[in-house]
């Protein structure tokens, strides 16, 4: 069985999918994508992306969307590529 480059089997906050989809076009090195558990939290923050920390085969990172923050897991073999576009979305 084939799989694409996202992970589909686990549920997703809104908003994801296309930041997800986006990342794959604009960030070389990027061959997986897990997102991985959900929890809720209070407050209404706008949607953003981070970076937390690395794992031995690329980075963990974290979506908020509101009331929501999820993990993503992102298999690459360029961090740094994936550091430099995700500090985009970093809050003023």
């Amino acid at each position: 069985m084939k799989f694409g480059r996202i992970k589909r089997e686990h549920s997703r906050v809104g908003g994801l999918d296309a930041l997800l989809e986006r990342m794959l076009e604009e960030v070389a090195g990027v061959s997986r994508i897990v997102p991985g558990r959900i929890k809720v939290r209070r407050g209404k923050t706008p949607p953003g992306f981070k970076v937390q920390y690395a794992t031995p085969t690329g980075l963990k990172c974290l979506y908020t969307g509101t009331g929501t923050v999820q993990e993503v897991f992102v298999v690459t073999d360029q961090p740094e590529a994936l550091r430099a576009w995700a500090g985009q979305f970093e809050k003023q």
